[in-house]
């Protein structure tokens, strides 16, 4: 058994730890890898920052609220 999970599946991972929580060997597995692939935790904070900005721009208080629309 291989016990770091490759790129892809790490991926996969930070996107459905975002949706729904993970098992504690997938967390103990995603938090190893990150822990040593710089391409990995950038592109988790990455989607981090997407869904962030994406709850920001649809929130019910956005500034998009303010323009008129046809």
């Amino acid at each position: 058994m291989n016990l770091l999970y490759s790129c892809q599946k790490v991926a996969e991972l930070v996107s459905q730890g975002m949706d729904e929580p993970l098992g504690r060997l997938d967390r103990l597995r995603l938090r190893m890898h990150i822990s040593m692939c710089d391409n990995c935790r950038n592109v988790g904070q990455q989607m981090l920052r997407v869904r962030e900005l994406s709850a920001h721009l649809f929130a019910p208080d956005s500034a998009l609220d303010d323009i008129d629309r046809p």
